[in-house]
C-alpha cells in the first residue's frame, strides 16, 4: 500500500549550496512525524517543498501513490497539504486556532446577510 505523503529523492540548491540532499520519506495516515537535526540541516527547506513554497530541483513527491506538482501554497492546501509554522511565526495576540486560519479565516451569516467569524469552525477544525 502506498504512503500518504512520500518523497522520492528529492533535492534542493541555492546556488552552489546543496540544502536538501537526495531525501526520501514516507508518511502514513495518521502518523505523527518529527524532523530533527542542526540549524542549516535542511528540515524547513524540504517542509517548504512538501508545502509549496519551493520546488524540487529532483526528485518527487507523491500523494496518495499519485505523483504530485505542487506549484504553491495554494494548490498544496488544494491537496490536504498545510504547514502550521513555529512560534517566531505567529500573531501572539491570537488564540491557536485563529493563527491556524489567519489570512483565510472562515465565516457564516447572521440574520441571513451579515458575515461574521465562525469561531466554532475554526475551533473544531484546530482540534
Amino acid at each position: 500500500m502506498a504512503y500518504l505523503l512520500e518523497t522520492r529523492n528529492i533535492t534542493k540548491r541555492f546556488g552552489g549550496l546543496t540544502a536538501v540532499d537526495h531525501v526520501s520519506m514516507g508518511v502514513d495516515a495518521g502518523e505523527v512525524v518529527a524532523l530533527l537535526g542542526d540549524n542549516g540541516a535542511g528540515k524547513s527547506t524540504l517542509i517548504k517543498m512538501i508545502s509549496g513554497v519551493y520546488q524540487p530541483d529532483e526528485g518527487e513527491i507523491y500523494l496518495s501513490g499519485e505523483k504530485i506538482n505542487i506549484q504553491s501554497p495554494i494548490e498544496a492546501l488544494a491537496n490536504g497539504i498545510e504547514t502550521l509554522y513555529q512560534d517566531l511565526a505567529l500573531a501572539e495576540n491570537l488564540n491557536v486556532y485563529s493563527n491556524i486560519f489567519l489570512g483565510r479565516e472562515k465565516t457564516k451569516k447572521v440574520l441571513g446577510f451579515i458575515d461574521v467569524l465562525d469561531h466554532d469552525y475554526m475551533f473544531n477544525e484546530s482540534q
